[in-house]
């Protein structure tokens, strides 16, 4: 199966000048957590490049010049679904597994290739602050509880080629534009899952002592 990561956001609030994908995290660039860890998973990786594509092209061409990794570049602000669908004329499976750069899990595409139809990975979130639950007239506080009761998107969705490529627009958003026309499988993932999206999740994923060393971090 190939894969497409969507590599291309601009990262504002990480508050920082580079492309998001190239902010560290435990000692290494966040694209490369994600390719390090699906390299030997998948048959090729293909990025969806945007923001300051070059200095991502020049990353991979110094930290991976053996690899067989393509990029799709946009010449312009395509959204998730657009630049999906560029990377898709790079890909050849009948399945391909797309995921977003910041979601870091350690989901094994092998489970995802059981359904044989698309499917999005979805996981109970963990609430980001604490709950406050009423017990015999006094406030009980939980810090961080997981909703056992309510799915989140994780970032990770395994789709049809030749579906996805139908309902795919040229300029849009996956989950708006395309995910409420198709059929997808729910794979509710048990395991690891940590999101890069500002300065406060890196320290947050820096302090995890849950991580798996499935994953090469160190």
């Amino acid at each position: 199966m190939d894969c497409i990561i969507l590599a291309g956001g601009k990262g504002t609030r990480m508050e920082s000048p580079i492309p998001k994908v190239l902010t560290e995290v435990k000692g290494k660039a966040i694209i490369a957590h994600q390719i390090d860890y699906l390299k030997d998973k998948v048959d090729k990786i293909v990025l969806a490049l945007g923001f300051q594509a070059e200095k991502v092209a020049q990353y991979i061409k110094e930290k991976y010049p053996e690899s067989s990794i393509e990029l799709s570049f946009e010449d312009e602000p395509l959204g998730t679904g657009g630049a999906t669908k560029k990377a898709l004329g790079l890909t050849s499976s009948k399945f391909v597994l797309v995921l977003n750069s910041d979601d870091i899990t350690d989901i094994d595409p092998k489970d995802l290739e059981k359904y044989a139809e698309s499917a999005i990975c979805v996981a109970h979130p963990r609430l980001p602050f604490g709950l406050i639950e009423e017990k015999e007239g006094y406030a009980r506080f939980v810090f961080n509880p997981i909703l056992e009761d309510r799915l989140v998107h994780i970032g990770w969705h395994m789709l049809s080629r030749e579906e996805y490529l139908e309902a795919l627009p040229d300029k849009g958003s996956i989950e708006s534009d395309v995910f409420p026309k198709m059929k997808l499988r729910l794979h509710l993932h048990q395991g690891f899952w940590g999101t890069l999206n500002s300065k406060k999740d890196i320290s947050n994923f820096e302090q995890r002592t849950d991580l798996p060393a499935s994953l090469e971090i160190k």
